[in-house]
């Protein structure tokens, strides 16, 4: 924004969500700094349909980057593509039509 405030009312929801992203990443990476209470997962729930090709981009390099063996995130989405960028990944489908059972499918590329 040219180096100007700007009212966080003001931002896209591809912005607050990565506005948002960026808080919980600083803030997890101040606890794992601790070591008091080690913070070695945490969910991220929806909120990628809001980011245009760009910016998911953007996104799920950073999460590539920062998974490890002592941190992981998991990616609660409906979001297609995540998919493809997922080493594993766990899919739900819901219901048939007759209100039988959900499927469970455990995946990995």
């Amino acid at each position: 924004n040219g180096g100007l405030r700007r009212a966080v009312s003001t931002l896209s929801g591809g912005e607050t969500f990565l506005t948002s992203l960026a808080l919980a990443l600083a803030l997890s990476s101040k606890i794992q700094l601790r070591g008091q209470y080690p913070l070695g997962f945490f969910f991220l729930d929806e909120g990628f349909g809001t980011l245009d090709d760009e910016k998911l981009e953007l996104v799920m390099s950073a999460l590539e980057k920062i998974h490890d063996r002592e941190r992981m995130v998991g990616v609660i989405s409906h979001v297609k593509e995540l998919k493809d960028r997922l080493p594993h990944y766990i899919e739900v489908q819901p219901p048939r039509e007759d209100g039988t059972g959900s499927v469970i499918r455990v995946s990995g590329n």
